[in-house]
């Protein structure tokens, strides 16, 4: 039986605490791969959280210090660490402001290498005004297990065409990366379980915790096999849910569904 034990890092995250949000990360993350965890998901913008107000100063150059502490981390460990964060771009001539551009941009380091990254193409709200959207759909194929991950970041998740793009590009599992308020919860748990049954792929869904300016973040964090059965499931606190994914049945599920085969391309 080939197997991947994979872990949800539902943390708290400190709106422009950077430092802090990162030493916090990588504190859980040692929980983790103390519990041989090898695929550790991270919430959406989760070492600055929507810091607007100072966005241009949080943002990073990749790869620039986050990265760099992130694939330090891993490489010690010899593990796989994915999630988002506010990433510094070119001037953008779209910008209304003609000032820096940023991305929030979903990363995936491996054996202390980046070895993806994708930015978010379905910005939510307030967003739009920040964040100049990403322009593909790809997933990130990784050496461990010889999988592909497809990385999915929180408004995303919303666009049945996100996941399925992946999935018919190759994905073998889904990693999704949220910082959804309480309000949302159960569309995004049905979402997150949706997503999985549709395409017949294994879910890793992280949301953050805490209490924002103007919302409760409820974590919710779930991990899934490819029918939407409910592996392992987090409350409301802090904490890393550890999980097991059978790899070979995960193929078996893929195979016996036959979605993907069975797609009509003629006519939708």
């Amino acid at each position: 039986m080939k197997t991947v034990k994979v872990a949800c890092i539902q943390m708290n995250v400190s709106v422009c605490s950077k430092n802090d949000n990162l030493q916090r990360a990588l504190q859980m993350s040692e929980e983790a791969v103390s519990r041989e965890a090898e695929l550790l998901v991270f919430p959406e913008v989760f070492s600055t959280g929507f810091c607007y107000d100072r966005i241009e100063e949080v943002a990073e150059d990749v790869p620039g210090p986050t990265i760099e502490a992130l694939c330090d981390f891993s490489k010690e460990h010899d593990c796989i660490l994915a999630g988002s964060m506010i990433e510094r771009r070119e001037k953008d001539s779209t910008n209304k402001k003609g000032q820096l551009s940023q991305c929030n941009l979903g990363f995936c380091i491996e054996s202390g290498k980046l070895v993806g990254s994708h930015r978010k193409v379905q910005l939510y709200g307030p967003e739009k005004e920040y964040f100049a959207s990403g322009a593909s759909i790809t997933p990130i194929k990784l050496k461990k297990h010889d999988i592909s991950v497809g990385l999915i970041i929180c408004n995303e998740l919303r666009y049945p065409e996100v996941a399925r793009k992946l999935a018919v590009e190759g994905a073998d599992i889904f990693v999704s990366s949220a910082e959804i308020p309480d309000f949302y919860a159960h569309p995004w748990r049905i979402m997150s379980i949706s997503r999985a049954i549709e395409n017949q792929l294994p879910h890793v869904a992280c949301n953050r915790v805490g209490r924002g300016k103007r919302t409760i973040y409820p974590g919710g964090s779930l991990i899934t096999d490819g029918w939407g059965r409910i592996l392992e499931e987090a409350g409301k606190e802090e904490t890393v849910l550890i999980g097991k994914i059978d790899l070979d049945k995960a193929k078996d599920i893929k195979q016996k569904g036959s979605i993907l085969q069975d797609l009509r391309n003629d006519l939708y």
